[in-house]
C-alpha cells in the first residue's frame, strides 16, 4: 500500500503541456502579412517542437536543439517571414486566396514523456474590390404614392460583399412593400436593388412629418466584407407632398434638350427627356409670372399705340390753324 501511495504521489508532481491555444486571424487581407501564433505552458518541462501544418501539410517547425533552430517546408503559396518566426508564432508574408483554409499547431514537450497536443483554426483571405461602391436611383423627387427603385452596385470581391440599405440611419428591411434582392457575379460582382412599392411603411412616417421639417430623407447603401472592409454611398431624396406635374421647357424659355442633357442629373435613370417634373405650387407660380408678363406686354403695346395718336392729332390741330 505505501508503494502504491508514493506512486501515486510522484504521478501528481510530474510537469508536462497544458492549456494549448491557438490564435489565427479569421480574415485577412490579400498581400498583407498575417501571424499565427500558438500559447502552451509546459510548467517545468522542456519543449522538443513546434510544428505548424496547412490542411494537412508541414510548412514551419522549431525544435530549439537544433541549429538553426526554425525549418521551413515548401508549401504551395506559402511564404514564411523567418526574421519574425520563432517557438512561439509563424509570420506568413503576402498571402493570397489560395491561403483560405485550415492551419493546425503541434507542440511536442521533450523526454521522457513527449506529451503532445494539437490546435486548429480557420483564416479567410479577402480580395477587396477595386472601386468604390455606386448608386443608381429612378427618381430623385418622389411623392407618398410612388413607386421607387435603387440600384447599389460593388466590383468583385472574394468573399462576395454584403450589401445594406438604411433610409436617415434606419436599416430597411424586406416587407410586402418593400423588395430587396442582390445577386453575386464572379466576374462582375454583386448588385443589390431597393424596390419601395405604394404605401411603404418606411417612407410613410417621412411624408406625414413634411409640414413640419421633413423634406427630404437620405438613402444610403452600405457595402461590407466581414469585419474588415465597410464602405457606403449615399443620396440625397426629396420628398413632394402633391403629386408631380409635367410641364413644357418652352414655358420657362428652356431650350428643349440643349439645356437638359447638360445637366449632370439627367441621368438614364431619371429620362433623359426634355420635361421638367416639379411640385403643383412651383408649376403655380411659374403659370402667375407668365400670365402677368403677358399683360404687361399687351399694356406696353396698348400704351404705344395711345400714344402715337395724341402725337398725330396735335400736328393736325396746328396745321389747320395756320
Amino acid at each position: 500500500v505505501g508503494l502504491w501511495i508514493i506512486i501515486a504521489d510522484i504521478g501528481s508532481h510530474v510537469d508536462c503541456l497544458k492549456d494549448l491555444k491557438i490564435f489565427v486571424p479569421d480574415a485577412v487581407i490579400m498581400g498583407n502579412a498575417a501571424t499565427l501564433s500558438c500559447q502552451y505552458d509546459l510548467e517545468q518541462a522542456a519543449l522538443y517542437s513546434v510544428r505548424w501544418y496547412f490542411g494537412n501539410e508541414e510548412f514551419y517547425r522549431y525544435v530549439p536543439k537544433e541549429s538553426p533552430p526554425t525549418l521551413v517546408f515548401p508549401v504551395s503559396g506559402i511564404n514564411v517571414d523567418l526574421f519574425n518566426s520563432d517557438a512561439t508564432s509563424v509570420t506568413l508574408k503576402g498571402v493570397t486566396r489560395e491561403l483560405t483554409g485550415s492551419y493546425q499547431c503541434e507542440v511536442s514537450e521533450d523526454a521522457p514523456l513527449f506529451h503532445t497536443d494539437i490546435r486548429s483554426a480557420h483564416m479567410q483571405v479577402i480580395e477587396l474590390p477595386k472601386d468604390d461602391p455606386t448608386m443608381q436611383v429612378e427618381k430623385k423627387i418622389i411623392t407618398a404614392n410612388d413607386y421607387f427603385k435603387a440600384v447599389c452596385t460593388i466590383g468583385p470581391s472574394y468573399p462576395a460583399a454584403n450589401i445594406t440599405w438604411y433610409i436617415n440611419g434606419r436599416k430597411v428591411y424586406k416587407t410586402p412593400f418593400q423588395r430587396i434582392t442582390q445577386n453575386t457575379n464572379e466576374g462582375s460582382g454583386t448588385v443589390s436593388s431597393l424596390d419601395i412599392y405604394p404605401h411603404s411603411q418606411v417612407l410613410q412616417g417621412f411624408f406625414q412629418a413634411i409640414p413640419k421639417y421633413q423634406t427630404s430623407i437620405l438613402l444610403l447603401c452600405e457595402v461590407s466584407i466581414l469585419h474588415v472592409f465597410h464602405k457606403n454611398v449615399q443620396q440625397r431624396i426629396l420628398l413632394s407632398i402633391g403629386p408631380p406635374t409635367t410641364i413644357s421647357p418652352n414655358l420657362l424659355g428652356l431650350e428643349g434638350s440643349k439645356r437638359m442633357n447638360g445637366d449632370p442629373d439627367n441621368s438614364a435613370l431619371t429620362g433623359g427627356g426634355p420635361r421638367l417634373t416639379t411640385t403643383p405650387s412651383l408649376t403655380l407660380m411659374l403659370v402667375m409670372g407668365f400670365c402677368v408678363s403677358s399683360l404687361l406686354r399687351r399694356i406696353q403695346r396698348y400704351c404705344g399705340r395711345s400714344g402715337l395718336s395724341m402725337v398725330l392729332s396735335t400736328h393736325h390741330s396746328q396745321s389747320h390753324q395756320l
